[in-house]
């Protein structure tokens, strides 16, 4: 390192969730260390956040193996683009986030040009059995997992990890109290707030946000006094706005709608875990093109007892999953209606994301993003 200059740090992320939580670390790393140089292989929200980008991720995330195959030539240019940059700069440090399928294969090549690193999100860190994703335990320099379980898993396999939490606890404590935010949408103390959130890619848009808005549709004709309000990331409203056409859809607001609403549709994914840690009850749906759902049935549905993050940490059915053929305005109309009308539902599903939220680090000392900044420090010496 140049003396006269800071350490350089690359940090990776692939998808919207991976983008969102590393701009957080490196909005965090700026405060503590203003002559740092941070680098992104990332999207919006890691350029917004300071970092000089080298490639552009966004978009990246796929469903199933077609979609892989369809983004398969831009990952290729996205790793040169990664792999020279590397061997250009040979920076201090690279934060790796989330993305297994990219991100695990730099770490023989972050080894061998003497490159620390710090993998955050490992792979599969959800999984509490099984020796799938433990292969980053001998080769990322440090590991910083949301699940106190996956740190006891990867260090048993030989790695150096810590459990810092999930920074989705600090999103949902930052935005606006519930009746702020109900007070701006203009709605009253005993008018129900629905909130949607379809995702971000274009496919599941397209699987899933008819379907939520045909069930808001049909909830909309026996109930005309319910406001639905549909959430998507920053960039993605006009696509939205295709699928969803009689609902309202703003970007980026999504823990504040959540902390608002009475109950939520949420696609399967972190959102389901920020609409626990928001407390919002929720019914959460799913759908895959039907080659991709015929593999399912024939290889995983006998082996995957739950797919809702909530559901998944508490190895029971919290939250009802409507998967596939069940992702459809009638079931999906019918699931929310239930929990719209019965209190004791809806008060035995908040009773269960404290648990979800403790597992999610709660009750650690400090938040996921400090906690891995004083990781990369370790490793920089900062």
């Amino acid at each position: 390192m140049n003396s006269t200059q800071g350490p350089r740090i690359l940090l990776v992320a692939g998808d919207t969730s991976g983008d969102i939580h590393c701009a957080l670390l490196a909005r965090e790393l700026r405060r503590r260390h203003p002559g740092w140089r941070l680098f992104a292989a990332g999207g919006e929200h890691l350029e917004a956040a300071g970092c000089e980008i080298i490639a552009r991720t966004a978009g990246m995330g796929v469903i199933g193996f077609a979609s892989a195959v369809a983004l398969l030539p831009r990952a290729l240019k996205v790793r040169r683009q990664v792999l020279g940059w590397l061997r250009r700069q040979q920076p201090e440090a690279a934060v790796l986030c989330d993305w297994g399928a990219f991100n695990a294969r730099l770490l023989p090549t972050l080894r061998e040009l003497s490159v620390a690193s710090l993998y955050y999100f490992p792979p599969r860190s959800w999984q509490k059995s099984g020796e799938r994703g433990l292969a980053v335990a001998s080769l990322a320099s440090l590991i910083a997992t949301p699940f106190e379980w996956s740190a006891r898993r990867l260090n048993a396999a030989g790695g150096h990890a810590t459990w810092v939490g999930h920074p989705l606890l600090e999103i949902v404590g930052a935005a606006p109290a519930r009746e702020q935010t109900r007070g701006l949408l203009g709605l009253s103390a005993s008018q129900v707030l629905v909130a949607l959130l379809p995702g971000s890619r274009d496919l599941e848009l397209k699987l899933i946000g008819p379907a939520m808005q045909g069930a808001a549709r049909i909830i909309k004709a026996q109930q005309p006094d319910v406001r639905f309000l549909a959430v998507v990331p920053r960039g993605s409203q006009r696509q939205a706005r295709k699928y969803l056409p009689d609902v309202e859809v703003r970007e980026g607001e999504a823990a504040a709608i959540l902390k608002a609403c009475d109950a939520a549709l949420v696609k399967s994914g972190t959102a389901t875990l920020e609409a626990a840690v928001a407390g919002a009850p929720q019914v959460v749906a799913y759908d895959v093109p039907p080659i991709v759902r015929a593999q399912w049935r024939l290889l995983m549905s006998r082996q995957v007892r739950h797919v809702a993050m909530p559901n998944i940490i508490l190895e029971r059915a919290l939250v009802p999953e409507l998967l596939g053929d069940r992702c459809n305005p009638h079931e999906l109309a019918r699931e929310l209606s239930l929990l719209l009308s019965d209190p004791a539902r809806r008060e035995a599903m908040r009773a269960g994301y404290i648990e979800v939220r403790a597992a999610l680090g709660e009750g650690l000392a400090s938040g996921a993003t400090a906690r891995t900044a004083d990781l990369l420090e370790q490793l920089v010496g900062g």
